[in-house]
C-alpha cells in the first residue's frame, strides 16, 4: 500500500503560489494531500482563485505575514497525513523526487531531504558569487555533499510531536527580513534526540533564482541574516567558524578568498547587531 503525503507549500508571494500550484500538479501521487497557507494579506482574485473547490486541497489564510515558521507549524497541524513534504513556492520538484522521499519516510526515516540546485534561469553567474554562496541562495554546493534544507524536505509529523519538537518561531523569515535556520535547527533538535535522517544526494531538485537575489546588495544581507540567526540559536561561535567555511569553498584563488572575507564580515556583522539587540528585546 503506498504510502499517502501532504505536500505543504508556504508563500507570502502570492504571484508565485498560483505557478507553484501548478508544477505540484503533476508530481503529486492520486491521494496525496496539499496543504497551502497564505502568509500575506492576498488581494481578492488571489483569493477566490486559491479557494475555488479542489479535490484534496486545503488553503489557509493568516491574514496577515506572521511568518515561515508560523506557516510551517501551521501545515503541519492541518496536514491530514503523518507524513509532509514542504516545497518552497520558486522549486521545481519533481515525480522522482517526492517518490524518493515517499520511499525514504516508508523506510524508515524521520526526516528527509533532497539536494537542491541553483537554477539562475540563464543568467551568468556574476564574478561576485561563487559556489561559496550559493548557500545564501537556498542551494547546495555542486562539488560537497547536501544537507537537509527547508526548500524541499520531508518530515513525521507524529515523530516530531512526540519528541514535542516544532519549527522555532524566532527563527525563518517574517515579510521582507532575510533570517533563517528555522529547518536546520528543526532537523539538528531532531538527530539529537535519535531521530533518523536521509540526505537523499542523488535526488535533485531546480531553485529558481530571480535577478535581484544575484545583487550583492542581496547576498550581503543574507549573510548579515544568517550572523543574527546563528545567534538566535545560540550557535554564533560555530556558526561564524561555518560560514567561513563556506564562503572559502568557492575554489582556489584570490577572488574566492576576498569574497570569502567580505561575506563572512557580512556574518560578523549580523552578529554582533543581534547580540547588541538582544537586550534591548528583553527589557
Amino acid at each position: 500500500m503506498t504510502t499517502t503525503l501532504t505536500v505543504a507549500v508556504c508563500s507570502n508571494r502570492p504571484a508565485l503560489l498560483l505557478t507553484a500550484l501548478d508544477r505540484l500538479s503533476g508530481v503529486l501521487g492520486p491521494a496525496d494531500h496539499l496543504v497551502v497557507v497564505v502568509d500575506t494579506a492576498a488581494g481578492a482574485a488571489t483569493q477566490r482563485r486559491l479557494a475555488e473547490p479542489a479535490d484534496r486541497r486545503t488553503v489557509l489564510f493568516n491574514g496577515a505575514t506572521i511568518g515561515l515558521s508560523y506557516s510551517r507549524n501551521l501545515a503541519l497541524k492541518e496536514a491530514p497525513t503523518r507524513y509532509v513534504v514542504f516545497v518552497d513556492d520558486d522549486i521545481v520538484p519533481t515525480t522522482d523526487a517526492v517518490e524518493n522521499l515517499r520511499t525514504a519516510l516508508t523506510g524508515g526515516a524521520h526526516v528527509a531531504g533532497t539536494r537542491i540546485t541553483a537554477d539562475l534561469q540563464g543568467r551568468r553567474t556574476p564574478w561576485w558569487l561563487t559556489a561559496g554562496q550559493l548557500h545564501y541562495l537556498g542551494s547546495h554546493h555542486p562539488q560537497l555533499p547536501a544537507s537537509i534544507w527547508g526548500g524541499c524536505f520531508a518530515l513525521d509529523r507524529d515523530h516530531a510531536r512526540l519528541l514535542g519538537i516544532d519549527f522555532d518561531s524566532r527563527l525563518g523569515r517574517v515579510g521582507t527580513n532575510l533570517a533563517s535556520a528555522e529547518d536546520t535547527t528543526l532537523v539538528r533538535r531532531l538527530a539529537q534526540l535519535g531521530a533518523t535522517t536521509a540526505v537523499l544526494h542523488d535526488t535533485q531538485v531546480r531553485h529558481l533564482i530571480p535577478a535581484h537575489r544575484l545583487h550583492p546588495g542581496y547576498l550581503l544581507r543574507r549573510a548579515y541574516w544568517q550572523g543574527r540567526s546563528e545567534v538566535r540559536r545560540r550557535t554564533a561561535r560555530a556558526g561564524l567558524h561555518k560560514e567561513w567555511g563556506r564562503n572559502r569553498s568557492g575554489g582556489p584563488g584570490l577572488r574566492p578568498a576576498a569574497l570569502a572575507v567580505l561575506y563572512t564580515a557580512a556574518v560578523l556583522a549580523g552578529i554582533g547587531r543581534e547580540l547588541l539587540d538582544q537586550p534591548r528585546r528583553r527589557s
